[in-house]
């Protein structure tokens, strides 16, 4: 018999795989039929002046999509329509989901709502947040 290190981290991360699998093929069977859809992938960056929020949103127009700030927590909101069906066809399977969806993301600084610059381009929604002044990094000189 072969002696094998007990890797305990491993294996309470296979744990939560299987744990996170069963949820989502739990709930993944309702996507989209008690009106909500996922919430769309984000990428969030810090730089010195400003954050930079990309969101995923393919197959919307800019009109479905609605963005507010308030107490430094942006909120991303929107709907996809359900594109009208025929009575004629026989779907085998629908993935797609559609609804409404509502993703909101906190800022650990102040954000200057007044210069906020959103721009939709390929389903891609891209947002940037600059920094008050009062939040920016300040280099102090030191004297003697």
């Amino acid at each position: 018999m072969a002696i094998v290190r007990w890797k305990p981290m491993r294996d309470i991360s296979v744990m939560q795989d299987e744990i996170n699998r069963m949820f989502d093929n739990f709930w993944g069977g309702f996507d989209g039929q008690d009106g909500a859809m996922p919430a769309p992938p984000v990428d969030v960056t810090e730089k010195a002046d400003n954050f930079i929020v990309s969101a995923e949103l393919p197959g919307l127009k800019k009109d479905d999509i609605k963005l507010t700030l308030q107490n430094n927590v942006l909120t991303i909101s929107g709907s996809r329509k359900r594109e009208t069906e025929s009575r004629d066809d026989q779907y085998h399977r629908v993935e797609r989901s559609f609804g409404s969806f509502c993703r909101t993301i906190n800022f650990p600084t102040s954000v200057d709502a007044s210069k906020i610059n959103a721009d939709f381009k390929n389903g891609v929604l891209a947002i940037e947040l600059p920094k008050v002044e009062e939040a920016k990094p300040k280099e102090i000189a030191i004297q003697g």
